[in-house]
C-alpha cells in the first residue's frame, strides 16, 4: 500500500508541473513586482516568509526539490519584491490574496504550502480562504495563538523552565537582559551579544551557529521593508481578527503535517498541541534537538519525519 501512495503521489507530480520552469522571475503579481524562484519536480509547493523573504528557504530546503516544485517566493516588502504602499498592505489579508494570486500566475490548479513561523498563519488562513486549491500544508516554529498578554506569560514560563534545565540557555538569557539593561551589544568583558536574540530562539549554540549563518543571508537579501520610516506590527485588530480566525481551524480538510522543534521557546509542545487538535487532518511531530528553526537545526530529524508523512 505504501508504494501505491507513492506511486500515485508522483503520477500527480507530473500532472501538476508540466508547465512549470525552472527559474528566477519577477513579475506583477496582485499589483506589485513579486521575486520568485522555482527549482525541484512534483507538485508545487510555495515557500516564503513575510518578514524574511525567500533565501533562507533556498538554502535549507533543497531536500523537498526532489519530491516537489519549490517556488521560493519574497513576499511583498522581502528581498527582490516591490513594497506596498501603506503599511496596512503588509497585513494578513494582503498576503492571503498575495498568495493566491500566485497561485494563479503560476496556473497550478493545487498547492502545498510550506509555513514557518508568522507564514504558518499565511498558509492556515489561506487554507480557510481557497480550501479547493490546497493539498498539504507544512508548518513548523507555530503553535495555537493566544493574546498579547497570553503570548508574553508564555514565553516566559517557558523561557524560566528552559533556563532551569540548560546553563547555555540561562546564560543567553542573562546575556539578552544585560543588552537590554545597558542598551548596548557587547558585555563587560568586550563579548559580542548581537546574536544573542537570534540564540534565545535555538536549542544549543552548535544549533545557533547553524541559524545564524542562514540569518546573515537573509539580512544580505533584505528583510521587510518600513514603510515612510516605520516598521510593521500587527495591531490590536489584527490579532482579535486572527484570534477569530482560528476557532475555524476546524474546517480546514487540508493533510496537515507540524514539525515543531521541542526547544522552541515561543512555542512550547503544549501549545503547538493545542493547534494539532484544532486541525481535523493533523500530525504533530516534535523533534529533540531543535529550537524555532528545526529544519536548519536538526536537518537529518526534520527530513526524516518529513518524507515518512509524505507517502501517508
Amino acid at each position: 500500500m505504501k508504494f501505491f501512495f507513492l506511486f500515485l503521489f508522483f503520477l500527480l507530480s507530473s500532472i501538476f508541473v508540466f508547465a512549470l520552469k525552472p527559474g528566477t522571475y519577477l513579475e506583477a503579481i496582485d499589483g506589485l513586482k513579486i521575486s520568485y524562484v522555482v527549482k525541484g519536480k512534483g507538485p508545487v509547493m510555495l515557500a516564503g516568509h513575510p518578514n524574511s523573504g525567500k533565501i533562507a528557504y533556498q538554502l535549507t530546503l533543497q531536500s523537498l526539490e526532489q519530491y516537489f516544485t519549490m517556488v521560493y517566493y519574497d513576499p511583498r516588502g522581502t528581498g527582490a519584491s516591490e513594497a506596498p504602499a501603506s503599511l496596512e498592505g503588509y497585513n494578513l489579508q494582503f498576503l492571503v490574496t498575495e498568495l493566491e494570486a500566485l497561485r494563479h500566475k503560476l496556473a497550478a490548479d493545487k498547492i502545498w504550502l510550506f509555513g514557518h513561523s508568522d507564514q504558518s498563519s499565511v498558509a492556515l488562513a489561506y487554507a480557510l480562504a481557497y480550501p479547493q486549491h490546497v493539498s498539504g500544508l507544512i508548518l513548523s516554529g507555530t503553535s495555537y495563538a493566544g493574546t498579547v498578554k497570553e503570548m508574553a506569560a508564555r514565553r516566559k514560563a517557558t523561557e524560566a523552565d528552559r533556563a532551569a534545565t540548560s546553563a547555555w540557555f540561562a546564560q543567553v538569557v542573562r546575556d539578552w537582559d544585560y543588552m537590554e539593561a545597558y542598551n548596548t551589544t557587547v558585555d563587560s568583558l568586550g563579548r559580542d551579544l548581537s546574536m544573542v536574540p537570534l540564540k534565545w530562539w535555538c536549542y544549543n549554540e552548535a544549533s545557533a551557529k547553524k541559524v545564524i549563518t542562514v540569518a546573515r543571508e537573509v539580512s544580505r537579501a533584505g528583510r521587510r521593508k518600513p514603510i515612510e520610516g516605520r516598521y510593521w506590527q500587527a495591531d490590536a485588530a489584527e490579532m482579535e481578527a486572527y484570534l477569530n480566525l482560528q476557532k475555524c481551524f476546524k474546517e480546514i480538510a487540508a493533510r496537515t503535517l507540524i514539525l515543531n522543534g521541542r526547544y522552541d521557546t515561543n512555542n512550547p509542545p503544549a501549545y503547538a498541541q493545542q493547534l494539532k487538535d484544532s486541525l481535523p487532518h493533523a500530525t504533530l511531530v516534535l523533534l529533540d534537538e531543535a529550537g524555532h528553526f528545526p529544519w536548519v537545526e536538526s536537518p537529518e530529524s526534520f527530513f526524516k519525519a518529513l518524507k515518512q508523512w509524505l507517502p501517508s
